[in-house]
C-alpha cells in the first residue's frame, strides 16, 4: 500500500508539470469567478429570530443553516446544489414552546371549522398531531388567530443556475429569480463610499416589490471589523437600500418594514454576514415563501458565513499547493469509516476518494483564492 501511495504521489506531481501554477485573478475571456469551480462549497447559519412567511405565518425563533455546493461551471453559468434547513425551536430558558401564529379572524374562523387550507408554507406533516391553539380576544386571549407549537422543521434541497454575467438566479423550471445575494463580483464595484455607491436590483418578486440596494466600500474606520472563517475583515463591501421598504402586507402582520443589509469580503466577493435589522433573499422567498428575517436584539447579524471550502484547498489556507496534494493522496481509495478517510479530500462529495478527487485538486494547483492584503 505504501508503494502504491508513493507511486500515485509521484504520478500526480509529475502531472503537475503540465498544470499552470500562476493562475491570474481574471482569465482572458472568462468570468472573474475563476475559482468558482465544481466542489466549491459554503455553509451559512441563521441565528434565532422572527421569520415572516407570505401566507401570514409568523414564527419566532427560527434557526438553521443554508448551504450551497457548486457542481458545474462554464464560462457563462454555474450550477449549484442548495440546501436550506429551518427550525422553529424552544429556547432552553423558556417553559412553553415557541409558536407559529396566524393573526386574523379569518384564520380563527377557518380553523374552528377544521379548515387548515390557509397553511401553505408549513408542511402539513409538521402540523398533524399537534395541539393547534385557537385564540380569541373576547375569551381573554392576546390575539385573534391560530398558533402552532414548536418544534417545526422545514428542509429542502434544490438546484439553481447562476448567470455569471449579471449574477441572476434561474430555477430548474427556467424561471428567473433575483440576484444571487451570497456572492458579488468585487471587480465590478469601485472602492467608493456611500455617496458614490452603485445602485442595482437585488431582490425581485418580493411582495410585488423590487428591491434596489446601493453597494459601497466600507473602510477600516467606517464600520466594525467582521470575524469570519476568512479571518478578521476590516474592509468590506456593504449593500443596503436607502431606507426601510414598506409594504401593506408587512404592516398587516405587525412589521414596520424591511431594511436588509449585506457584507462582502472585498477580494473574493463572498457574502460574510447580514449586518442590519433584516435579511432578504430570493432563494428563501421563492422556495420557502419567507419574506422577512429579523435577528433578536436589534441590528445584529442574522445570517453569517460558518465555513467555506474552495476546491482543492484541503487545508483551508486559501492556496492550493503540495500540502493539499499530500492530503488527497493520503486519503486515496478510502470511504467513510476507513482509517485513512479524510472528508476534506472528498472534493466532489460522493463518499469515495479516488483519482477524480485527486485530479480536481491537482487541476486547481497554484490557485490562490484569497490574496493577502
Amino acid at each position: 500500500m505504501a508503494f502504491k501511495v508513493a507511486f500515485l504521489l509521484f504520478s500526480v506531481f509529475f502531472g503537475l508539470a503540465i498544470v499552470p501554477i500562476n493562475v491570474p485573478r481574471v482569465s482572458s475571456g472568462v468570468t472573474s469567478f475563476f475559482w468558482l469551480k465544481a466542489g466549491t462549497q459554503a455553509v451559512y447559519t441563521f441565528s434565532g429570530g422572527p421569520m415572516l412567511f407570505d401566507d401570514g405565518a409568523n414564527g419566532n425563533p427560527f434557526r438553521g443553516n443554508y448551504s450551497w455546493l457548486c457542481v458545474n461551471v462554464n464560462y457563462t453559468h454555474a450550477v449549484l446544489n442548495v440546501e436550506v434547513n429551518l427550525e422553529l425551536f424552544k429556547k432552553p430558558e423558556w417553559t412553553t414552546p415557541a409558536h407559529i401564529i396566524y393573526v386574523g379572524t379569518e384564520f380563527l374562523e377557518k380553523a374552528a371549522r377544521g379548515d387548515l387550507s390557509f397553511i401553505k408554507r408549513i408542511p402539513m406533516d409538521q402540523v398533524a398531531g399537534k395541539q393547534i391553539e385557537l385564540s380569541n380576544m373576547t375569551a381573554g386571549d392576546n390575539f385573534n388567530g391560530v398558533s402552532i407549537p414548536s418544534p417545526v422543521f422545514i428542509s429542502r434541497k434544490f438546484q439553481i443556475t447562476i448567470d455569471l454575467d449579471d449574477m441572476m438566479m434561474i430555477d430548474q423550471d427556467g424561471k428567473q429569480w433575483g440576484k444571487w445575494v451570497l456572492w458579488i463580483d468585487p471587480l465590478k464595484y469601485p472602492l467608493v463610499g456611500w455617496d458614490q455607491r452603485t445602485m442595482e436590483t437585488f431582490v425581485t418578486n418580493w411582495l410585488n416589490t423590487t428591491i434596489t440596494v446601493g453597494i459601497f466600500y466600507s473602510k477600516e474606520s467606517e464600520g466594525p471589523a467582521l470575524n469570519t472563517p476568512l479571518g478578521a475583515v476590516k474592509r468590506y463591501f456593504y449593500a443596503t437600500p436607502d431606507g426601510f421598504i414598506e409594504n401593506q402586507f408587512l404592516t398587516d402582520n405587525g412589521w414596520r418594514g424591511m431594511l436588509p443589509a449585506y457584507c462582502y469580503e472585498p477580494r473574493t466577493g463572498v457574502f460574510l454576514t447580514s449586518w442590519g435589522p433584516h435579511f432578504l433573499d430570493d432563494v428563501l422567498t421563492q422556495e420557502f415563501g419567507v419574506v422577512g428575517c429579523q435577528p433578536v436584539g436589534g441590528p445584529t447579524a442574522w445570517m453569517q458565513l460558518a465555513s467555506i471550502a474552495f476546491v482543492g484547498d484541503l487545508n483551508r489556507d486559501w492556496t492550493v499547493d503540495y500540502s493539499d496534494i499530500e492530503i488527497a493522496v493520503g486519503a486515496f481509495f478510502t470511504r467513510p469509516g476507513d482509517a485513512r478517510w479524510n472528508q476534506v479530500a472528498d472534493v466532489n462529495r460522493n463518499g469515495v476518494i479516488n483519482m477524480v478527487d485527486i485530479g480536481m485538486t491537482a487541476k486547481a494547483f497554484g490557485t490562490q483564492y484569497v490574496i493577502p492584503e
